[in-house]
């Protein structure tokens, strides 16, 4: 199926789209980065984003080229992602397949967003953000570190996981179970050093259990704080005064 560019949308280049994508209208897709480094240089080297199949993105959403030179180093927008009204990828952003940002959701640079993500409306994804695969982000929600895979960031930090999410998707009852081994072990443990231990003493382990230490393990910014400790942390303060 070809694509379908609405009235009034503007596309710069070196874009790639792909088959069956409805865009705009008013959208604004391909344009140069909101970087000072790549703004100012006189020889601007040519830069790529790359969006996927059945893509949809609506009205006055922006969408925005890589800062690296070559298309291995592109924008990328997946397949089947759903890019709501007035929402911003930034420069250098991945996202996977079947991501869904509500209206008015922002990526800072370099963040990369996992299948079937949902970001709601108005949250704020501080630069190089990580957001796993089926993770789930509350409307209006600031996230600057990372969200684990499966996870729920919600009331400031992470709640929980993201479970009508992973009923949605078809995860069986064994894998949901270890999903909820993993997040008790985040509420409970301090240190990363600790809640990697105590992962790895999970039984059994299945993929997502591998997953989601795989993901805290290559965290770079660290995670998103548990709900539980934030409230712990608040109640002791309570309680010193």
């Amino acid at each position: 199926a070809e694509s379908v560019i609405a009235s009034h949308t503007v596309i710069n280049g070196p874009t790639v789209i792909g088959a069956g994508c409805k865009i705009g209208p008013a959208a604004y897709v391909g344009l140069d980065p909101q970087h000072l480094d790549f703004l100012t240089r006189p020889d601007k080297p040519v830069t790529w984003l790359t969006i996927g199949d059945r893509t949809i993105i609506r009205e006055m959403a922006s969408v925005h080229r890589a800062t690296r030179p070559g298309i291995e180093n592109a924008t990328r927008v997946g397949n089947d992602c759903l890019l709501m009204g007035a929402i911003h990828v930034a420069h250098d952003c991945v996202l996977g397949d079947r991501v869904i940002m509500a209206n008015g959701a922002l990526l800072g640079g370099h963040c990369q967003i996992g299948d079937r993500a949902f970001l709601g409306g108005g949250c704020t994804m501080h630069q190089f953000a990580r957001i796993g695969r089926l993770a789930l982000v509350g409307g209006n929600e600031p996230v600057s570190r990372d969200v684990p895979p499966f996870g729920a960031a919600r009331y400031g930090g992470l709640k929980g996981y993201n479970a009508i999410g992973c009923r949605r998707a078809g995860l069986s009852r064994e894998a949901i179970a270890s999903i909820r081994k993993v997040f008790y072990c985040i509420h409970t443990n301090r240190t990363t050093q600790g809640l990697i231990a105590a992962i790895r003493q999970l039984e059994p382990q299945t993929d997502q259990t591998r997953e989601l230490l795989d993901f805290l393990q290559n965290s770079k910014r660290g995670m998103h704080p548990s709900v539980r400790f934030l409230n712990y942390l608040n109640q002791s303060e309570s309680d010193s005064e």
